[in-house]
């Protein structure tokens, strides 16, 4: 099991968000699925960065709006959140 860390710009963002049930619900759904180490299911679309965000990896809450996050030993790291043209400008 991972232990979270929240960077401050992404608690910033999820506060931001207004995120609706159904969003914070899917959101909370695959956040327990990352820190207990099993996969994402394919909507969610996980995936590697490039550029900027090399280290990282993305998933899908919906169509826009994603959450960008990386691994390093036992902590899960939560960057950013938000669509793609608030986080790759």
């Amino acid at each position: 099991m991972l232990k979270v860390k929240r960077h401050k710009l992404f608690i910033k963002e999820l506060r931001n968000s207004k995120l609706s049930d159904q969003h914070f619900s899917k959101y909370i759904v695959y956040l327990a699925k990352l820190i207990e180490v099993k996969p994402l299911p394919e909507e969610a679309l996980d995936h590697p960065l490039k550029g900027e965000y090399k280290d990282c990896r993305e998933f899908h809450i919906s169509g826009d709006l994603l959450v960008i996050y990386f691994i390093v030993d036992d902590t899960l790291n939560l960057i950013r959140m938000g669509s793609h043209s608030q986080l790759f400008k």
